[in-house]
């Protein structure tokens, strides 16, 4: 039943050799890869002028209000700048590093194993946070127009993070085909935004306000500080640029070019929605409000709220929402990708290296999907609330690769090595910037969080890695020490009766082993029983006839187990643990329900002998038929 609702869920399982089918080019690329990024510009604005809300009073002029959010418009320039640069230094990671690995390769290669594992860490951190934030922004986005759902956020948000991981599980090529036309549709919305507030405009210029320079040095109370943090929130645009160089192997070859394309369509496209977003708002005066994103203002004032109007307004929405939500499946591609690779190098468990049935880390992807929802119920998913989470982590990784790049285009020196290294450089102090003051300001708001967190991680990467060179090198084994097939050797079968279950167990020591002792433990609840059950015992094995040693032992204290486990030390004294063998025989019930009326002895033995000695084990079963 468990296998046909997994085919039914995810679908039939994928061959290796359909390796080719299930990888991506640069049209899917846009839904798988780049969602995250272009969600980013349904709230980027809006947390630019979050904190330019300071600075507006009740009642303040149209005129005011353009002026002051004319920063959040310088600061949007300065961003797209800052896009361009990452362009430049993430296409580089991808040419360096085409299996991926992004800032975690170029760290852990370029700068130093700690400086990899933090990067990765705060990868990390950013990617469950994608999921978070996202889903919790796309039920925010849609709240105002379906009330139902903005009257249940958390359930709302529970239930779309699970809908997308099982999207996921089905391939990242069927998961591209979902997502591919809301990808465009929201393109394509903020695109008709962006005509109709220039067509608004040269029709109805009295409306625009433009913010001048004079009216911008007016304006009271605007400091250095508050730009820096107003610019740290708008940079929650460029999350997600990261994502195509931590994910190159999904592309079709040549993956490597079919990345730096996708990237560059990314970093252009982004560039001109956050523009777009950005300038709407500060022509027409539009300010932050927690209750309406930017975006449906915008739509609401353009499109209208009646009529056809409405109809467009609420097609913006709903993309916006879904925009938002599926910039989740970004994180579920590169997190995935990305706890592969450290896997690879011995800094997370092997069980998240491999693909599953559909060719994708089914593991990992289930892994992000309960670490995102403990974020989400635990923040109640409440987007300002875990933003400040999510810029020290984004922002980190960032500065981590343009530092990375630096230092190795200067060790290469190759053609205009000199001006690669200065724009990689401005990149990493723009983003170090950025990071640090997200690190300061957003300090008690749940900062501390990640800047706690990240060396612990770091320690808990260590450990995985020197425990898996340590099992390596406890498992090297020494060629200097001669193979000895001949060893004296014991093999224990432990038998409650004569049954078909201890017999099959008995027969399958006997085929494969030497020096076959059964062992049997009598536990009665008076020793009159205790001598009727071992007469009883012994008649039946000298019937059965086997030319096996029968050892019978008396528990006074009626543990089975106990008795069993005490036998075991004796025996080690005389042999060494890798010559000792334990057959145990198990029957298997029919239904679920009958393992309740049983005691698990067995169990129990064979729990206690391979966690706590190093004696060999075997199970033989035996199923009942009803």
């Amino acid at each position: 039943m468990a296998t046909t609702l997994k085919r039914l869920l995810i679908g039939r399982p994928l061959k290796t050799r359909e390796m080719g089918h299930a990888k991506i080019g640069v049209i899917k690329g846009m839904a798988v890869m780049t969602p995250d990024a272009l969600s980013s510009v349904a709230y980027a604005t809006d947390q630019m002028e979050l904190i330019l809300m300071s600075l507006i009073g009740a009642g303040s002029a149209k005129e005011y209000v353009s002026d002051v959010l004319g920063f959040s418009m310088m600061g949007t320039f300065i961003i797209v700048v800052l896009a361009l640069l990452l362009f430049f230094a993430y296409r580089n990671i991808i040419y360096h590093y085409p299996l991926g690995g992004g800032a975690y390769a170029i760290g852990l290669n370029d700068l130093g194993k700690y400086w990899g594992l933090s990067a990765a860490s705060t990868l990390i951190v950013g990617y469950t946070l994608t999921v978070a934030v996202s889903i919790a922004a796309g039920i925010d986005a849609i709240g105002p127009v379906v009330p139902l759902i903005g009257h249940h956020k958390l359930i709302a948000n529970i239930v779309l993070t699970l809908i997308i991981m099982l999207i996921n599980l089905r391939g990242t090529s069927e998961s591209a085909n979902v997502f591919v036309p809301f990808t465009y549709i929201f393109i394509g919305c903020i695109l008709l935004l962006g005509v109709t507030a220039v067509v608004k405009a040269i029709m109805h210029p009295v409306s625009i306000h433009i913010p001048s320079v004079a009216g911008m040095h007016a304006v009271q109370g605007m400091g250095l500080f508050l730009f820096l943090r107003m610019f740290a929130n708008g940079c929650s645009a460029l999350t997600g640029v990261e994502a195509v160089s931590n994910s190159v192997p999904v592309f079709k070859d040549p993956s490597a070019f079919r990345a730096q394309r996708l990237l560059l369509t990314l970093v252009i496209t982004l560039s001109v929605l956050f523009l777009i977003v950005s300038g709407t708002a500060v022509m027409h005066g539009l300010t932050y409000n927690a209750d309406i994103p930017l975006i449906n203002q915008e739509s609401m004032l353009l499109f209208g709220t009646h009529g056809f109007g409405y109809i467009i307004t609420v097609i913006v929405s709903v993309s916006t929402m879904c925009i938002l939500a599926i910039a989740a499946n970004t994180a579920f591609t590169g997190c995935p990708a990305l706890w592969s690779a450290m896997a690879r190098d011995g800094f997370m468990p092997r069980w998240l290296l491999h693909k599953g049935d559909r060719l994708v880390y089914s593991n990992g992807i289930v892994f992000l999907t309960f670490i995102s929802l403990a974020l989400t119920i635990g923040f109640h998913a409440q987007v300002s609330d875990l933003m400040p989470l999510y810029g020290v982590s984004v922002f980190y990784t960032f500065s981590v690769s343009q530092l990375g790049m630096v230092v190795r285009t200067v060790k290469e020196r190759q053609r205009k090595w000199l001006y690669r290294t200065i724009g990689s450089g401005c990149g990493f102090a723009l983003t170090a910037i950025a990071c640090l003051i997200f690190g300061i300001t957003r300090f008690t708001s749940g900062a501390w969080l990640v800047i706690v967190c990240v060396p612990l991680m770091i320690l808990m990467f260590s450990k995985i890695q020197h425990h898996y060179q340590q099992i390596r090198e406890d498992l090297k084994y020494d060629f200097s020490r001669p193979l000895q097939p001949d060893r004296h050797t014991i093999t224990l079968v432990p038998i409650a009766s004569v049954n078909k279950s201890s017999v099959h167990a008995l027969e399958y020591a006997l085929a494969n082993f030497k020096n076959v002792v059964a062992v049997s433990v009598i536990a009665q609840n008076s020793q009159e029983e205790a001598d009727e059950t071992e007469r009883v015992l012994r008649e039946q094995w000298a019937r059965l006839n086997s030319g096996v040693r029968l050892v019978v032992i008396h528990s006074q204290y009626r543990s089975v187990a106990r008795r069993l486990q005490r036998f075991v030390d004796l025996e080690l004294d005389r042999y060494e643990p890798e010559d000792i063998t334990v057959v145990v025989p198990q029957f298997i019930t029919k239904s679920w329900w009958h393992k309740l009326l049983h005691n698990k002895t067995g169990s129990v033995l064979m729990a206690w002998l391979i966690l706590g000695k190093s004696v060999k084990v075997l199970a033989v079963p035996y199923r009942l038929p009803r």
